[in-house]
Parts: C-alpha cells; sequence; structure tokens
C-alpha cells in the first residue's frame, strides 16, 4: 500500500465539508494558509505529521482515516450512532 496524496486530500476534504468548516475556517484553526489547506486538498502537497495530527484533531477523525481511508472501531461507533439518531428522529416524524 501506497500513500496517495489526492485520495488523502480528497478525504480531507470530504470531512471539513461534513464539518460544516470552509478552507479559511480550517485553515485558521491550523494556523496556517488557506492556499496551503487547498493544496493539500487537491493532493499538490502533503502534510508533516505533526500537522496530520493537527488535521485529525480539528477534523475529529484519525490519522488512520485520512492516511488510509479505513475508519477506527471509535469513527464507525460514531456513525452508526449518529444513523441510529437520525433514523428515531425520522419515525419521530412519521
Amino acid at each position: 500500500m501506497y500513500f496517495n496524496a489526492e485520495e488523502f486530500g480528497k478525504r480531507m476534504q470530504k470531512v471539513r465539508c461534513e464539518n460544516h468548516l470552509t478552507q479559511e475556517q480550517l485553515a485558521d484553526l491550523l494556523n496556517i494558509s488557506r492556499i496551503h489547506v487547498a493544496r493539500i486538498e487537491r493532493g499538490a502537497r502533503t502534510c508533516s505529521i505533526d500537522l496530520l495530527v493537527e488535521i485529525a484533531d480539528a477534523l475529529h477523525v484519525s490519522t488512520d482515516f485520512l492516511l488510509t481511508g479505513n475508519p477506527t472501531n471509535k469513527e464507525v461507533k460514531q456513525l452508526l450512532s449518529k444513523s441510529i439518531f437520525e433514523l428515531t428522529k425520522m419515525l419521530e416524524e412519521l
């Protein structure tokens, strides 16, 4: 398995959007420029391990997920919990 910067960037962008953050807002949280965020998301740049940890923390995902696309058990549980909550809410509205 090899690191794919473009896939990493796509995952980062997807999670950023799911967290309702703009590139500018994420850049501010990470103390980097919006241009740097955009380049990482396009796969034109990679990031340091330190920045990877900060990105994962800011986006509430694991570094494993950002690097490989494979969620951890904790992330699977969170996704299932969120889905159950949404389904319960829909059921109550019926």
